[in-house]
């Protein structure tokens, strides 16, 4: 071998060795962020590296950050960047920052969905989380072609109202919102469907129709107490070919509900005003929880065809329509007057 070529391709290795030790040493000892308090850095859904770099950069995020789109691209890790939201706190060299980026561990936001909640209570807690848009939310949990795509177990369904159940979720700020949404619905699967798939045929019900009634009974009382109870009342309505007459229902119905149900309110049709219509609504009005979905299953053996509030929380139960008014006149009538003189 020529020994200049010999020479001259020890002297490129040594400047290549020289180059990347450089480079490391700047990777490692070069700062891009610098705070005793913690810092959040967003990537969000779509983002590249270089749109992401130029966009802290002008929030004044990050420091040079030539030198990490320059590490980035040394390391293979210019498209490996994972949207979310990451934390940083005191001295971040430039490996790290980007070491974090590429590992996806991005700060979670927990989203809890307690029991009863509607997709629009649902919508405005994703908001306050910044999760999201309410109204991407809302919309795609009433698309037909999306809610298809989530192959949940329930036939022809126009609404996921009543099927995310109730639980503390974690979740990356910046994922998009279809991904959420489908790990929303999931829990119903997980959770409780092969206890509903196993007892809504004895009962006479599908699936779909116990959501329904769960997400009723749910909203009627808070009482776990008494959720079997009224979960038999609305069995014995239905199989007497009674109207369930059910409040929280109608209200579901109205568009604009101000709080303050009417008599009017009572008397004009919609599909969910169960004064109106026989049967089930259409669809579930909330999301209920486990509790009240194996109420919906298993009902209290009694005769009761009737029920009102007390005042307190809980009801006052009746087989006839006489004792029933009677019960209105005493618990809500009676103290009504008294209030207004």
């Amino acid at each position: 071998m020529n020994r200049r070529y010999f020479f001259a391709l020890i002297g490129s290795g040594a400047a290549l060795l020289l180059l990347f030790t450089g480079i490391f040493l700047v990777g490692s000892m070069g700062v891009a962020l610098e705070s005793e308090e913690p810092v959040l850095v967003e990537v969000r859904s779509g983002e590249g590296l270089n749109q992401f770099l130029r966009r802290v950069e002008k929030e004044g995020l990050v420091k040079q950050t030539g030198w990490i789109r320059l590490l980035a691209i040394v390391g293979g890790d210019s498209r490996s960047i994972k949207a979310g939201e990451y934390a940083f706190k005191g001295s971040v060299s430039f490996n790290e920052f980007i070491d974090t980026l590429v590992s996806g561990k991005a700060r979670h936001i927990a989203l809890t969905i307690p029991e009863g909640w509607s997709l629009k209570e649902i919508a405005k807690q994703i908001e306050e989380k910044e999760l999201g848009s309410p109204e991407e939310f809302l919309s795609l949990t009433m698309n037909q072609e999306f809610i298809a795509k989530l192959e949940l177990p329930f036939s022809k369904l126009r609404t996921l109202e009543g099927l995310i159940f109730p639980e503390t979720y974690f979740f990356n700020r910046g994922l998009p919102m279809e991904k959420i949404i489908s790990s929303l619905v999931r829990e119903i699967r997980t959770t409780v469907y092969q206890e509903l798939e196993k007892s809504a045929g004895k009962i006479g019900m599908t699936p779909y129709q116990v959501m329904v009634l769960a997400s009723v009974i749910e909203k009627e009382t808070g009482l776990a107490s008494e959720r079997r109870t009224i979960s038999a009342v609305f069995h014995n309505r239905l199989k007497s070919g009674m109207r369930l007459d059910s409040d929280p229902t109608v209200i579901y119905g109205i568009k604009d509900f101000n709080g303050n149900l009417t008599r009017k309110d009572l008397r004009t049709y919609t599909e969910y005003n169960t004064y109106k219509i026989y049967g089930l609504p259409p669809t579930p009005i909330a999301s209920p929880g486990l509790d009240a979905i194996r109420a919906a299953m298993d009902p209290e053996p009694v005769k009761y065809l009737f029920f009102v509030g007390k005042g307190d929380g809980s009801h006052f139960f009746s087989k006839d329509l006489k004792t029933h008014n009677r019960a209105v006149w005493r618990y809500q009538k009676l103290p009504a007057r008294k209030k207004r003189s």
